[in-house]
């Protein structure tokens, strides 16, 4: 499978990454996290751009591998808005449900968020019930849902396991907690409501899409860390030499590197096969898993090399190597961390999966 970015692709990253660029620098981040507004001008301008658009992709000229395209540099530059939570984790578990009303909503900036991680657990899942018409359950770690106007969730019910949305609003309480990146901030949510819409769904199908999302993020980050590394390597000089020379630093580095283009690799080839209609369920979140998995490790990597690199500067709040940091010890736990999911992936070719 060739997973090389064509010309328009390749447009489309570049356009995006000189947009965050100029509309949001690295302290950006640091701002939202005392500020707890800060995400709302960025907002406005990716949806007066259409980037929420992707929230249905399929529909239009993109795909997912557009939408991987987007989170990776959205990722890359730390961005502190809900675009990874509202257009690939509700939209993605949404994606092929017939719920379009609410896929047009999030495409039109609407923003919305996944609960699917019950306490205790650390894989997604099944986090609520659905019967007499009420959908209850509480659910941890809900990426920003303090911004958001959508839950979208799982649940049990009668008829098998359904896709439910709810409006943030009455019965559904938001249980705050602490964040270790406040500028996507995570909280618990209560949910004890009449659902907006629901409709039946495999939870492999569901969370595909959102686990590629994640990983897309996650390699936008790590690449972020190593480059902030690589350039530090470069000019910082001890006893009259760059410290890049150094064998402790550059094979850290390197390796990094490696990780982090398998995980690319990975990733768009998730991406890529979630764009073929000939890829079967298991396979396709086997291979979402696995992009996830490797995704999560090599931003913990790059990000934990990069406060290392920098010494001494890198454990300032002033430098932005703890951006990194918390962006990618939080996004790696999502989703099910890298040893959940190798796990997981592991049991199943062994043949454990029911």
């Amino acid at each position: 499978m060739d997973v090389a970015l064509n010309s328009e692709q390749l447009s489309l990253r570049d356009t995006v990454r000189d947009i965050l660029r100029t509309e949001c620098p690295a302290d950006s981040a640091r701002q939202a996290m005392t500020d707890p507004e800060r995400w709302r001008t960025l907002w406005k301008t990716v949806v007066d751009l259409g980037w929420t658009e992707l929230a249905a992709p399929g529909a239009g000229d993109y795909g997912p591998v557009e939408l991987a395209v987007v989170l990776e540099e959205s990722g890359l530059a730390i961005a502190p808005i809900p675009l990874l939570s509202s257009i690939g984790l509700a939209a993605g578990a949404l994606r092929g449900t017939g719920l379009d009303a609410v896929l047009d909503d999030i495409a039109g900036g609407v923003v919305a968020t996944l609960a699917v991680h019950a306490r205790g657990s650390r894989l997604p899942g099944v986090p609520m019930t659905l019967r007499g018409g009420r959908l209850r359950g509480r659910a941890v770690a809900v990426p920003n849902l303090s911004r958001s106007e959508l839950l979208v969730t799982l649940a049990h019910s009668d008829d098998g396991t359904v896709v439910a949305v709810a409006r943030c609003g009455d019965g559904v309480t938001v249980v705050a907690g602490e964040s270790t990146d406040p500028a996507h901030p995570l909280a618990d949510v209560e949910v004890d409501a009449e659902p907006l819409a629901t409709a039946p769904v495999e939870v492999e199908t569901a969370l595909t899409v959102p686990l590629v999302a994640v990983a897309a993020d996650l390699v936008g980050t790590a690449s972020a860390a190593l480059h902030r590394a690589v350039e530090h390597a470069k000019t910082r000089r001890q006893f009259g030499t760059p410290i890049g020379a150094f064998q402790g630093i550059k094979h850290a580095l390197a390796d990094n590197y490696v990780g982090l283009e398998r995980a690319r690799s990975l990733t768009y080839a998730a991406a890529a096969r979630l764009g073929d209609p000939a890829t079967a369920t298991p396979d396709a979140w086997t291979t979402a898993a696995l992009a996830k998995a490797a995704a999560g490790e090599a931003a913990a990597n790059c990000a934990r090399t990069a406060v290392q690199v920098h010494g001494a500067l890198g454990q300032t709040w002033e430098h932005d190597a703890h951006l990194y940091v918390r962006h990618a010890w939080q996004a790696a736990a999502m989703l099910g961390d890298s040893r959940a999911l190798y796990h997981e992936v592991g049991r199943r070719f062994a043949g454990g999966a029911a």
